[in-house]
């Protein structure tokens, strides 16, 4: 994993409002424009935060990637999506 680009991307979707429209409309399209393989980009489309932390990205943005753009913006939901990832 290439965790300088998954970093990348995840900080624009948690600042950048076109990104996070961009995201929303294609998930595909926007996350080609990163230099992500398909598991990492499965793991952004997927809300995986359990293995995006688990290969070293930042929880500040993992966190930020998930208030800003999950459909539920649960803090619960990303605590139990962490806790469903370590077992």
């Amino acid at each position: 994993m290439s965790t300088d680009a998954v970093e990348v991307a995840l900080y624009d979707l948690g600042v950048k409002r076109e990104a996070r429209t961009g995201f929303a409309a294609d998930p595909g399209a926007f996350l080609a424009r990163y230099a992500l393989d398909a598991e990492e980009a499965a793991a952004i489309r997927n809300f995986d935060v359990a293995a995006l932390q688990a290969r070293k990205v930042s929880p500040l943005l993992t966190m930020g990637f998930w208030m800003m753009n999950h459909p539920g913006r649960s803090r619960n939901d990303y605590l139990a999506q962490l806790r469903a990832g370590g077992q």
